[in-house]
């Protein structure tokens, strides 16, 4: 995962930010937070789906 996927994932998801404050905080549009916050939540249910099957 990216470095910037993940900053976005965790501001929204650890640190109960709204799309629009990422967005501020991270000085990008708000598209591109919701780009990496569904990036990041993919990249991170197939890795936890594939470690479950282990």
């Amino acid at each position: 995962m990216s470095t910037g996927d993940r900053d976005a994932l965790l501001l929204v998801v650890c640190a109960d930010l709204s799309y629009a404050e990422v967005a501020r905080a991270l000085a990008i549009p708000i598209g591109t937070v919701g780009s990496r916050v569904n990036r990041a939540r993919r990249k991170l249910r197939k890795s936890l789906t594939s470690q479950h099957r282990r």
